[in-house]
């Protein structure tokens, strides 16, 4: 267990090799884990299912994917405003041996995905003399095939795990490749395509599941008409000068990429989606 923040930086400091922008996305990491443990030791462990960017840097590795917050959605509870926050201060209230504190700063309405609103969480973690703020993004009513499961979550500061609920591959896989064709060359979320073709170079997909979980993420997001042209849609947004344009946009800004163009990186998601719905 870190000591104190002395340790802390030191230990960051090895992990990045003194590199300052991968310091500060390392030291969010550390408090983002250590509210995933209050989850894991909270009655609500089974209810909060993780998804999106830091489930993914847990199965590729952190200095494959960054992200910025915790994304999870939530079942068999309610999502409304009062009820979350009280969910979200008893559990930052459960007394680690951590030494972590967390105060809850803001809370606010997500309208960015209009067909899949949600609530965020900014809190205000603390340990010895760091401070950092980490942000909680909730959904609810996310269609899951066929269902949550249970992950071993591999804690990076500390030679242990901690359980919690989490998407299957599939529905990660699945969720990404839906806003593609959908959203098409008007789609301005890079890390899309960056996440499906990390992720499909990890093994172990199940295309049946894959298949079964675009279609009901579609179903449930009312975007079934475009899948049945997705070989089209796909064609159109790998020859769009835009679409590479953001791409490299989003290389500069993001470490982990390095030097993958864009024809490589959609040339693969389309492998997939044509393997996937296609064949």
């Amino acid at each position: 267990m870190i000591r104190d923040s002395r340790q802390l930086k030191s230990k960051i400091h090895n992990l990045t090799h003194g590199d300052s922008d991968k310091s500060q996305i390392y030291l969010r990491h550390f408090f983002m884990e250590r509210f995933l443990e209050r989850i894991s030791a909270s009655a609500y462990q089974e209810n909060f299912v993780l998804k999106g960017g830091l489930l993914i840097a847990s199965l590729v590795g952190l200095d494959l994917r960054a992200t910025l917050d915790i994304d999870s959605t939530v079942k068999s509870i309610s999502l409304n405003e009062k009820d979350a926050t009280h969910i979200i201060q008893e559990i930052i209230d459960i007394p680690l041996s951590d030494q972590v504190d967390f105060i809850l700063t803001r809370v606010s309405v997500i309208m960015e995905e209009l067909d899949h609103p949600g609530i965020r969480f900014t809190l205000l973690g603390s340990f010895d003399r760091i401070h950092q703020a980490i942000r909680i993004d909730l959904s609810t009513d996310d269609a899951i095939t066929p269902e949550a499961i249970s992950y071993n979550y591999k804690l990076m500061f500390e030679d242990r795990s901690i359980q919690l609920m989490a998407y299957n591959l599939e529905t990660l896989l699945a969720e990404k490749i839906e806003t593609m064709i959908a959203r098409g060359t008007a789609n301005t979320r890079m890390r899309d395509f960056y996440d499906v073709f990390l992720l499909s170079r990890q093994g172990g997909v199940d295309f049946h599941t894959l298949q079964s979980a675009i279609v009901n993420t579609a179903k449930k997001r009312n975007s079934e008409r475009q899948l049945g042209n997705c070989k089209q849609i796909m064609e159109e947004v790998a020859a769009s000068s835009i679409m590479e344009t953001a791409w490299n946009g989003f290389k500069r800004q993001s470490y982990f990429v390095e030097d993958l163009f864009w024809e490589e990186v959609v040339e693969e998601n389309i492998t997939l989606i044509k393997k996937t719905l296609t064949d």
